[in-house]
């Protein structure tokens, strides 16, 4: 099963080229930054969790 195809006729094929991918992000909304703010509650208890669990795992393996 050969294939009689040039390099010429497989880029032809293309339905997408590059330039059409570049113009597509310009339309892309921005988004606002985040934007710091007072920690809560349940963000601080994640992140003692957290360190708590890696404490754990790294010492419960000496």
């Amino acid at each position: 099963m050969s294939e009689d195809r040039t390099t010429e006729s497989a880029d032809d094929e293309w339905a997408i080229s590059l330039d059409d991918l570049e113009e597509g992000e310009s339309e892309r909304p921005q988004l606002a930054p985040i934007e710091p703010g007072d920690p809560t509650v349940e963000g601080i208890a994640f992140v003692v969790l957290g360190v708590a669990l890696a404490l754990v795992v790294l010492l419960g393996g000496l």
